[in-house]
């Protein structure tokens, strides 16, 4: 049985029929420190140490941009980056990032040409009102049964390399049956994975030793490696 109050964290791998695995990225610059509460944070923006050949002429090679942040502190960030070309051309939408206390998070950015001069335009993180989890009696436990969980990684925010932990808040009325009332109790700032996490627990056939209690559970979507094309 799991108890109520553990975080269901299950890797994901990216699943796609490219030929590339992910080359190694290298820092090319890191932010001065940023206080919040408790601590602080900063930012390592990163690039593709050795271009790899991708597109549709033999000569195209492709590297990948992305910025790490490091979050040195109790609290946990609510972030959001851009990526511009030299021109001040925004590449791609806003990527939100959700970076839990004392942990380490990478914004995966665009992947363009190796001759594209790529930048970060700007990175903000503000620390979220901690999620207080809710008050479950002693020794309520539940069990699910249904399809795995990284089955649910939405394919698109699998290509854009957008991850995240969810916390979804359900009820069980039965001693076996599916849940009611489920909700988003604290998002990942990505709606796909939002609504990815609500499906999965909508889906699972539940059992519990304490019918009518309200339960919830932190779900994370993590990739773990990537497979690489060309510019998007």
């Amino acid at each position: 049985m799991r108890q109520a109050r553990l975080a269901l964290v299950v890797p994901m791998f990216a699943l796609a029929a490219h030929a590339h695995d992910r080359p190694a990225l290298v820092t090319v610059s890191t932010s001065e420190a940023h206080a919040v509460e408790g601590g602080s944070w900063t930012a390592l923006v990163k690039r593709t140490a050795n271009p790899w050949p991708c597109g549709d002429r033999a000569a195209s090679r492709c590297v990948e941009n992305s910025v790490v942040i490091d979050n040195q502190s109790p609290q946990t960030l609510e972030c959001s980056a851009g990526f511009n070309q030299a021109a001040d051309t925004p590449l791609g939408t806003e990527l939100p990032a959700l970076v839990l206390p004392r942990s380490v998070h990478e914004v995966h950015g665009p992947i363009a040409t190796a001759d594209t001069q790529v930048e970060l335009a700007h990175l903000e993180c503000r620390a979220r009102p901690p999620y207080k989890r809710l008050a479950i009696g002693a020794g309520c436990k539940y069990e699910m049964f249904g399809e795995p969980f990284e089955t649910y990684y939405p394919s698109a925010a699998v290509s854009q390399g957008l991850e995240g932990p969810v916390v979804v808040a359900f009820s069980l009325a039965e001693r076996r049956g599916h849940a009611a009332d489920i909700a988003v109790a604290d998002s990942s700032l990505v709606y796909s994975l939002d609504e990815a996490a609500k499906r999965f627990i909508k889906e699972q056939l539940f059992t519990t030793n304490c019918p009518g209690t309200r339960f919830d559970v932190r779900m994370r979507f993590t990739l773990r490696d990537r497979y690489l094309d060309g510019p998007r």
